[in-house]
């Protein structure tokens, strides 16, 4: 009696720890992942190109006299208006050669004024045979030398006031200075840049686009910005300009991008990223990327002995706390974002992490 109990309980400890360790076996099976609910939303396809912004009007302004500077009359940062003097270089001498030109010059006008008013008298009086030919010929031969010497003193003077002018330098429209490449006291050469002076109020940058990407491209065109020295914020531009022909060299096309946001961190020179809409779904089904499986299927074209190579994209989604695999067709890719033309439904759990080890049908633990 007593052994048959015995059998009987090691019987049923066996059987118990049987299921123990099919449970432990189903518990080890189940695979911890994390999903992402499908839902409609909208999704573009962008155009993604580089370029440096710069003034609507962005000149760098050069010396023209070899001089040492005296004054430098601003700093990077200040406006100023059209035709204030940015910058005055040593010009005693200058001065001086001016005000020698402007005394010449009144001395020859004069001159050729009182040989004008001589000729004019001498004139009537030829004409009413009171002098001689010689008299006359010498009078006018005086009033022309006079009026050449008043046409070679303006000239002089001109040369002069113009290299007066120079040592000054001066803004050549109303803006904000960019930069001060000298310092006071420092003796320059002419064709030596000194100030860059730009139009802030309209910021523009050239981008370069190949001929297949310029088909969807057209002025008046919505552009968004981005600017790696400015993070996590997205300004806007629009397409103003698009060349004609393109670049026999580059094989690419001009397109002139203007900023629309205005923002004061926003200077001349900074490298920017541009993308430009080309195309916009609304209300389509969209998951991460990462949730895609691709895998690549080889076809051997039975007339020709060829082979075709296809790409196919699967998901894993959860039903009954469950994987299973669906194929799905794609559409626009953008920021880690993907379109699902085909194969899934609005709601369905797609699951996005632990996708790549999970297998079809296998019990998954979802996590937050």
């Amino acid at each position: 009696m007593n052994k048959r109990i015995f059998v009987l309980l090691s019987l049923t400890l066996l059987a118990f720890a049987g299921c123990s360790q099919k449970e432990e076996e189903t518990t080890e099976k189940s695979v911890p992942v994390k999903i992402y609910q499908v839902k409609s939303e909208s999704i573009s396809k962008y155009i993604r190109a580089t370029g440096t912004i710069t003034g609507d009007e962005d000149v760098i302004l050069y010396s023209k006299v070899a001089e040492r500077i005296e004054k430098i009359n601003f700093v990077p940062g200040q406006s100023v208006a059209k035709d204030q003097i940015l910058l005055v270089q040593k010009n005693d001498i200058l001065k001086q050669g001016l005000d020698i030109a402007s005394a010449s010059l009144k001395t020859a006008e004069a001159q050729s004024k009182l040989a004008t008013i001589e000729f004019d008298r001498l004139s009537k009086l030829h004409s009413e045979k009171a002098i001689s030919p010689q008299q006359f010929d010498q009078s006018k031969t005086a009033k022309e030398t006079a009026e050449h010497a008043f046409e070679q003193a303006k000239s002089m003077y001109e040369q002069a006031k113009e290299q007066y002018e120079n040592s000054f330098v001066k803004a050549p429209f109303g803006g904000v200075v960019a930069a001060v490449y000298v310092e006071k006291n420092q003796t320059i050469n002419i064709g030596q840049q000194v100030i860059q002076i730009i139009s802030p109020s309209k910021m523009k940058s050239k981008i370069y686009l190949t001929g297949e990407d310029v088909q969807n491209v057209r002025n008046g065109q919505k552009v968004q910005i981005k600017f790696p020295t400015i993070p996590n914020q997205v300004f806007e531009g629009r397409v103003d300009k698009i060349n004609a022909a393109i670049d026999q060299v580059s094989k690419s096309l001009e397109v002139e991008i203007v900023l629309i946001s205005k923002e004061s961190r926003i200077k001349s020179g900074i490298f920017g990223e541009f993308f430009i809409e080309t195309e916009k779904n609304i209300n389509s089904l969209v998951i991460p990327e990462v949730a895609l499986i691709p895998q690549t299927e080889i076809k051997i074209d039975r007339q020709t002995g060829l082979q075709n190579t296809f790409k196919k994209y699967y998901v894993f989604v959860l039903e009954n706390k469950k994987a299973k695999m669906k194929e799905v067709k794609t559409g626009i890719a953008n920021n880690g974002q993907i379109e699902i033309t085909e194969g899934l439904n609005t709601g369905e759990s797609v699951i996005i992490i632990g996708q790549n080890i999970v297998k079809e049908g296998q019990n998954v633990n979802v996590i937050e």
